[in-house]
């Protein structure tokens, strides 16, 4: 199962305040008390006018569907520490159904790469085929991307993302200007840059002490 969430700093606290705490104490602490598969934060590195600075990503077993994480001890504990860089009240969560539309190769492997999400709203069974074409059309082009996923979302209404849809998209060239049919896409709302801080999963697995429920 794959999560994302919407994380917004806490009031006088900078960007800059809020990724250091993250990466260096809070992100450890989750580590423990979830059995992660797979644990991104995406800052955003423009935008300042959005109301939330990182987008989260989980991946966790599928047993863990069935638990009320929201209630469990584990999510007290976290949720003690969350206090000291972010807005809890704007925290946004949606599950994901993920989509891989053009995979990362062996040549991307370990290089430093440049990474956007777009977010969109659209029809999500019309987004996907027509994204799906948009990633044949790009093969093998200068302006492709080296990697490109789906993530569609599945919101709860009572606090919904601004979007139900994220698409990510890794370059190896840092100068790169986004295909001009990526920002011409029928619910396109925003492009934003991101610095990509991925845990691999030896080191999840090796921190994972337990989960509490």
């Amino acid at each position: 199962m794959k999560a994302v969430s919407l994380v917004t700093r806490r009031a006088g606290l900078d960007r800059a305040g809020f990724r250091d705490y993250y990466e260096t104490r809070h992100c450890w602490l989750a580590m423990q008390h979830f059995p992660f598969l797979g644990y991104t934060r995406n800052h955003l590195l423009d935008h300042p006018e959005l109301d939330f600075d990182c987008i989260s990503e989980f991946e966790a077993p599928e047993q863990m569907a069935k638990i009320d994480v929201m209630a469990s001890r584990s999510r007290q504990l976290v949720s003690a520490d969350e206090l000291q860089f972010m807005d809890p009240q704007r925290i946004r969560i949606a599950s994901v159904r993920p989509h891989t539309l053009i995979a990362a190769t062996d040549a991307s492997t370990g290089q430093a790469l440049h990474s956007h999400v777009l977010l969109l709203e659209q029809e999500q069974d019309q987004l996907l085929e027509r994204l799906r074409q948009l990633a044949r059309n790009l093969a093998g082009k200068a302006d492709a991307p080296c990697a490109m996923r789906l993530d569609l979302l599945d919101n709860d209404p009572r606090c919904p993302l601004p979007c139900n849809a994220l698409l990510w998209l890794d370059w190896l060239d840092q100068d790169v200007i986004l295909p001009a049919a990526l920002e011409q896409l029928p619910g396109y709302k925003v492009a934003l840059r991101i610095e990509r801080c991925s845990t691999p999963l030896a080191e999840l697995q090796d921190r994972f002490v337990a989960f509490q429920p």
